[in-house]
């Protein structure tokens, strides 16, 4: 017992499963308050509470989403529920002209974190993530503003966003590290060094976008608002009548039928420290993962298949 105490890949299972379940599913909740196009308030809610119903407990945002829209949305949801977990973050940030910023000095973390319990109408961050990478405030300095924060209670445990694997195996063993959060799908690709060095260091996997910001499962921008429009894989898809090149380099094209919750199968079978957070903007969204029949969603990728029966068995 002792032994599996201080065995990194045990610790990094058991968080996993304590973020998320033994299910190891969230929700993504960024797409609530914008980026692929307007959800009315009325959708948003019913989206998180198809999430509740269906027994998740993990909820991920930060400040960047609607520009605090989005942590205001699921505070004033999930206020009242202690068993729902709230990841949020610090360090990006939209300016008045929507430019993007970094920012991670520790009274801009400071401020940040209070701002956040406000939104969220909470005491306590249970995860707190660093968006992104700062390049003009050293990690010391993060991580010392980070301890403060945990000894005086108002952030659970710390992780980072977006990072290499050498960014994560870099980070000193003394500086506790709960999760790494990276984009991981069938569209990207397997990630073997970033989630093996996140096991190693004790650390889950939070894989966002793990259905490809919808292009796995056919979905496609609908409104000019839609940050998708802008992305090549959509454009090349909407241009040519194929999505793109996967992260294995095989060109994806109309295929077989595959569902979504098998799409996420593929993603949670890279680790057992890896849990998945796909983004839903509908009810609907959410009975498509969640559904016990299964039922098949249309897939551009032939070989998806095998991909997925393949790490199953592995």
């Amino acid at each position: 017992m002792a032994r599996e105490q201080n065995d990194p890949a045990k610790i990094a299972e058991a968080r996993a499963i304590a973020l998320a379940g033994k299910r190891r599913i969230g929700l993504g909740c960024m797409a609530l308050t914008g980026i692929y196009g307007a959800v009315g308030r009325e959708q948003a809610v019913a989206t998180i509470t198809a999430a509740l119903d269906n027994g998740v407990t993990l909820f991920d945002t930060a400040p960047l989403y609607g520009n605090g829209a989005n942590e205001k949305l699921l505070g004033e949801v999930l206020c009242g529920l202690p068993n729902a977990t709230i990841v949020t973050k610090f360090g990006l940030y939209s300016d008045a002209g929507g430019s993007l910023y970094r920012d991670s000095r520790p009274e801009a973390i400071r401020q940040s974190v209070e701002t956040s319990l406000r939104r969220l109408k909470r005491d306590r961050l249970d995860l707190l993530l660093q968006h992104r990478s700062d390049p003009d405030t050293p990690d010391d300095d993060v991580q010392a503003c980070i301890e403060d924060l945990i000894s005086a209670g108002k952030v659970g445990e710390f992780g980072l966003s977006s990072v290499s694997a050498d960014q994560i195996a870099g980070r000193p063993v003394a500086h506790t590290l709960g999760a790494v959060q990276n984009e991981l799908s069938l569209v990207t690709g397997q990630k073997i060094e970033e989630v093996a060095a996140a096991m190693a260091r004790g650390a889950c996997f939070m894989a966002f976008s793990p259905l490809g910001r919808g292009i796995l499962t056919g979905s496609k921008p609908s409104q000019p608002d839609d940050l998708r429009t802008s992305m090549v894989a959509f454009a090349q898809r909407s241009t040519s009548g194929h999505p793109h090149r996967d992260g294995y380099g095989v060109e994806m094209e109309v295929g077989e039928l595959v569902s979504a919750r098998r799409a996420l199968a593929w993603v949670l079978a890279q680790g057992a420290n890896v849990v998945a957070i796909p983004g839903c903007r509908s009810p609907s969204q959410v009975s498509v993962i969640f559904d016990d029949l299964d039922g098949p969603t249309t897939v551009r990728a032939p070989f998806i298949q095998d991909k997925i029966a393949q790490n199953a068995s592995d």
